[in-house]
């Protein structure tokens, strides 16, 4: 028989895990809320999430007037909070502290005037919130 270890460090890292904890405590409370997009890159745990009330929905306009809304761990654009709060949505801000700090970094750098490259998927979520 084959031997199996399984590393310390196996699972999800802490942003994944934070957010995943965010959206079952929501869910947990308020019975039910929307995500912009899926939380994080993991199938099955997405499903495990809607079947306990999550909505995943593509546009800020897909939230209803009021409604919770979580922000995926791989953050979004400015506009898009500016989109929520125009429709008083509750926004619990599940984007990784990780990648929040590099939307601060490319923030700064944009506002001194430096041109900023970024390298990544043209589509990826996280490349678009940055």
């Amino acid at each position: 028989m084959n031997k199996f270890i399984i590393a310390d460090s196996a699972g999800f890292c802490f942003g994944v895990s934070r957010s995943v904890d965010m959206a079952n405590e929501i869910l947990g409370r308020e019975g039910g809320c929307y995500c912009l997009g899926q939380l994080i890159h993991n199938d099955d745990v997405v499903r495990s999430l809607e079947e306990k009330g999550m909505k995943v929905v593509d546009e800020p306009e897909q939230v209803p007037e009021g409604a919770t809304v979580m922000i995926r761990s791989h953050g979004v654009p400015k506009a898009v909070y500016a989109a929520l709060e125009a429709r008083n949505a509750v926004i619990a801000d599940a984007t990784c502290p990780k990648v929040m700090r590099i939307h601060k970094i490319v923030k700064k750098a944009s506002e001194q005037g430096r041109t900023v490259v970024i390298i990544g998927m043209k589509h990826h979520p996280e490349v678009e919130a940055i």
